[in-house]
């Protein structure tokens, strides 16, 4: 029997971004629409962690209220945290994203 695959709005493959020390970072995930998404944030660089985490839904062109994200956080090496936002239909979901001392994130989503 065939794998049947759901129609995504929200389809974000891991995608690697660097963060420069001490600088917010904004990461835009074309949502198409999504009323539910799971975005995972990695920290994938080696030593040092990612310290603020923002999340921000943007339902066609204003964005709404940025919300602080502070459980796991800070998010050490090698670490990943998932977030979901459910009932909140948007065209972009905006993830800001900083560390103190700079490394790589990668962010991956899916929504319906």
């Amino acid at each position: 029997m065939p794998t049947v695959t759901p129609p995504f709005l929200c389809l974000y493959p891991a995608q690697q971004h660097a963060l420069a020390a001490g600088v917010a970072t904004d990461i835009d995930i074309p949502a198409g629409g999504a009323r539910a998404v799971e975005v995972t944030l990695k920290n994938s660089g080696s030593t040092n962690a990612i310290t603020a985490l923002t999340v921000t839904t943007i339902p066609l062109v204003t964005p709404g209220a940025a919300r602080s994200v502070s459980d796991g956080i800070p998010l050490a090496a090698g670490a990943a945290l998932t977030t979901s936002i459910t009932d909140e239909p948007c065209v972009t979901l905006r993830m800001t994203v900083t560390s103190t001392s700079g490394t790589t994130a990668t962010v991956e989503a899916v929504g319906l």
